[in-house]
């Protein structure tokens, strides 16, 4: 028997929770193609026979601009202590820029794990590409533990991964049960749900502008379900999108989200969606903190 914890971490929209995802064989990340995605750090637990791989999504490592972009970092930054082993990943198909090399610089400032790179996308690149690839890492990030070529989206080169990381395990523990592939709260994942599906459909300013809040659950015998959340935004322009004319895009949000939240819970629910504003919340540490996103000292 054997247990540990892998953070996976890399510039945003590398690809942490497709790769996630896939592993875990479950949906335990949103995804989309904005960068900021991930605010939290979210646990995949895989079990193979007897060990048992907890891999740790985290938020982009980035620049803050704001108290949320700090919150984001500074909790991806700090699990670098507290893991067995750090998955750096990178996109095969684009160069190694400043990015990359800023989140090397915060591991190396951070942690004495041992890192091991995943070069991500590997479905893009050829086999030239790849020799080129490895000289580009050297000379950009330095040394790694092992260095291996993989495919999240299309489950490609998967298998050696957990060869890789099978010797960083630890020794006679296990930590979740077999049953269990992640450990968030189930409102949790309702309301993130509803947050993927706003990503999915809107673009610019929106995506990274969004907060959503389970404000009401209602159960009453012989009756389905009724969760009202909030979706807060920061300007009346952005309300107005989100929205949509005569109601048509929150209508086809709070359809999907449905959908998918009642598949998740086995069970048919009522979904009441609401858009608030409030004004530049990203920069506001009492809302931040009410929602979650500000760490207790």
């Amino acid at each position: 028997m054997k247990a540990g914890f892998i953070a996976v971490v890399g510039r945003p929209n590398v690809g942490k929770s497709t790769l996630i995802n896939k592993l875990v064989a479950e949906k335990v990340a949103i995804v989309s193609d904005k960068a900021g995605t991930t605010r939290d750090n979210i646990k995949g637990i895989l079990n193979v026979k007897d060990d048992q791989y907890i891999f740790i999504d985290t938020p982009g490592i980035h620049k803050p601009k704001h108290l949320l972009g700090e919150y984001m970092t500074n909790i991806a930054v700090k699990i670098l202590r507290d893991v067995d082993v750090i998955l750096f990943l990178v996109d095969a198909s684009k160069p190694i820029g400043t990015g990359d090399q800023f989140v090397m610089e915060r591991i190396l400032e951070n942690s004495k794990k041992p890192r091991i790179l995943l070069v991500n996308k590997v479905d893009l690149i050829t086999d030239i590409q790849k020799e080129e690839k490895l000289q580009e890492i050297e000379e950009k990030l330095g040394k790694f533990d092992k260095i291996i070529f993989a495919s999240g989206m299309y489950a490609f080169g998967l298998s050696n991964l957990l060869e890789t990381l099978n010797p960083y395990l630890e020794e006679g523990v296990k930590y979740y049960p077999d049953d269990m592939y992640t450990d968030m709260s189930t409102y949790r994942i309702i309301t993130e749900i509803v947050r993927e599906k706003i990503l999915l459909k809107t673009r610019d300013e929106i995506p990274h502008s969004v907060a959503v809040e389970i404000i009401e659950v209602k159960r009453e015998e012989g009756k389905v379900d009724k969760f009202n959340i909030n979706i807060y935004v920061e300007r009346d322009s952005q309300k107005g999108i989100i929205i949509g004319k005569n109601g048509k895009m929150l209508k086809e949000i709070g359809t999907e989200a449905r959908n998918e939240i009642e598949r998740l819970l086995d069970q048919k629910i009522y979904l009441g969606l609401w858009v608030k504003v409030k004004d530049e919340w990203r920069k506001k540490k009492p809302f931040l903190k009410e929602m979650g996103y500000i760490e207790e000292k």
